[in-house]
């Protein structure tokens, strides 16, 4: 296959959806979107006509015209809440269609169990969950400086994603039903999964949550996990990690990394800004690109990896379980 016109399918038109169009549009004809499902009839005409793709009701309808011939598709990707995923992501893989699922992987462990298992059972049909902030430059600069030693040994990870979102508590999103969690699946979902990807995968050892909003979801999180393998020389096992999730505070979308020899830090909200202190406090800022193109980078990677099969930092269904396995277990 050539790199041209990689032809994907979207199903879910709601507002991560869009992160997506326009990571498309962005790839330079790399990745096209060629068709979209939404039952949405205003989303979905919306949809199709700013992307120029052909527009199905459904995600049945979408497939029922793939397997006739009528459409072509290399691959799609699911912008659904997470509790009707289940059955459209089994029908990808009954269509033999490679899929590029937004987080979490599902709203419950059950759910996310059965996914993860049914990725090991069609190996040949290639499966991964959007943690686009594995693509951000940024995050993978702060990576290799700690594996060359800039900052010593990594001793703990502080990750807060957190904003003000006051329409969540009316959205689908603080259903406990639809969603299965709050601000943490949602924001520390990708917290936990960042966590893993930076060192290895976690034990959640402590949360704290708090809810703003009655009968709905949780509104604020903080979780202590910790790393259980080694990751490198300079990554041992046993590192701490503090995650805060919030959908009800002050806007904060920081990382920073702690090693022994000095400290790494990303903030989200000046993205060209990678600062290093070291131990005296003694500050250099380091000039990175911006994390505003992690989206179309992570879709372009899912197309070399379908393509080419070419290897990248997508992550699997088998990550997605990991960061679901985090997650509950400091939901209970």
């Amino acid at each position: 296959m050539s790199d041209a016109a990689f032809k994907i399918g979207i199903i879910g038109a709601g507002g991560i959806a869009a992160a997506h169009f326009a990571a498309a549009k962005a790839s330079g004809g790399r990745v096209v979107v060629a068709a979209i499902a939404e039952p949405l009839q205003a989303n979905r005409e919306k949809a199709s006509a700013e992307n120029d793709a052909a527009a199905f009701a459904s995600a049945e309808a979408m497939f029922a015209a793939v397997k006739s011939g009528d459409l072509h598709l290399d691959g799609v990707i699911v912008c659904t809440p997470p509790s009707i995923r289940t059955k459209i992501i089994e029908a990808t893989f009954k269509a033999k269609l490679p899929v590029l699922m937004e987080k979490p992987i599902a709203h419950t462990l059950a759910d996310a169990k059965k996914l993860a298992s049914l990725a090991t059972k069609h190996k040949k049909v290639l499966s991964f969950v959007a943690y686009c902030h594995r693509f951000a430059p940024p995050i993978n600069e702060m990576k290799a400086m700690v594996a060359a030693g800039k900052i010593g040994t990594l001793v703990r990870v502080e990750n807060a994603f957190a904003c003000d979102l006051p329409s969540h508590a009316e959205k689908w999103f603080s259903d406990v039903k639809q969603s299965g969690g709050g601000a943490f699946l949602d924001m520390g979902s990708h917290s936990i999964d960042l966590f893993n990807y930076l060192t290895s995968p976690s034990k959640t050892l402590a949360s704290v949550f708090s809810n703003k909003w009655k009968k709905r979801t949780e509104t604020a999180a903080t979780v202590l996990v910790q790393s259980t393998k080694k990751a490198g020389a300079n990554i041992p096992a046993g590192v701490a990690g503090v995650i805060i999730s919030g959908w009800a505070e002050a806007s904060r979308f920081t990382l920073t990394l702690v090693g022994n020899a000095g400290t790494l830090s990303y903030d989200y909200e000046k993205p060209t800004e990678l600062l290093f202190k070291d131990l005296l406090g003694a500050p250099t800022i380091h000039t990175v690109p911006s994390h505003d193109t992690r989206f179309q980078l992570q879709l372009v990677a899912f197309a070399d990896a379908v393509q080419h099969k070419k290897k990248s930092q997508l992550a699997t269904f088998a990550h997605g379980l990991a960061a679901a396995t985090g997650d509950a277990k400091a939901r209970r």
